[in-house]
């Protein structure tokens, strides 16, 4: 167990499941903890937080060889703040793996509600969901910028799933979802910092 000067907020981000949305609870703590796996043939020390995903690799390679089996619960727990940073909420956070639903008002996000409407939902081995949270993750600019590419996506998407696909069809969509993730994040830049807030926390969205 690790004590922390402060507490911090750790909050898994919101999914989806079954068309329904799913809102984690958050996490308050000023504790944090933390497992410490030793393993040998890999010659690593990783460490593992409750209720946060993945792990962080606190000793490795030379180092590990050069303590010779002797390591010290203290040493272990400097290292591991250490790589936890000057802001480990923000690293903690960091941890989880992006949602569309995080960004309701991506051009992704709202590709992806497009399509939802026509009947072609994303399948476990597409890579739809990992193409829209690059297309959020960079912007409607991006998306207008590279529009070739976005739509080889779909095409190749298409292709897989013997699926019909019609360029101008697609283009108009993804066009017109870049479009509203501009209008939506330029009013949600205009209002207050607390309403803006307020809203996010209240607005449903389900993404498939």
């Amino acid at each position: 167990m690790i004590k922390l000067d402060k507490e911090l907020t750790i909050q898994p981000p919101p999914y989806t499941e079954a068309e329904q949305l799913i809102t984690p609870e958050a996490i308050v703590t000023s504790e944090l903890d933390v497992i410490y796996h030793d393993q040998p043939s890999q010659k690593t020390v990783v460490a593992t937080f409750a209720n946060v995903p993945g792990q962080f690799v606190v000793v490795k390679g030379d180092e590990y060889e050069a303590l010779n089996g002797e390591i010290s619960h203290e040493g272990l727990q400097y290292k591991l703040l250490m790589l936890l940073g000057e802001d480990p909420e923000a690293t903690l956070n960091n941890q989880f793996p992006k949602t569309l639903e995080q960004d309701p008002d991506g051009p992704g996000s709202i590709l992806t509600n497009m399509i939802k409407t026509i009947g072609i939902k994303s399948s476990s081995n597409c890579s739809c969901r990992k193409h829209a949270l690059e297309m959020n993750d960079k912007g409607p600019d991006w998306c207008e910028e590279n529009m070739d590419t976005i739509l080889s996506w779909l095409k190749e998407e298409s292709t897989k799933r013997k699926l019909p696909y019609v360029e101008f069809v697609a283009k108009s969509m993804v066009q017109r979802a870049i479009y509203k993730s501009r209008k939506l994040k330029a009013s949600e830049a205009l209002k207050p910092k607390s309403q803006s807030v307020a809203q996010a926390d209240s607005k449903p969205t389900r993404l498939v």
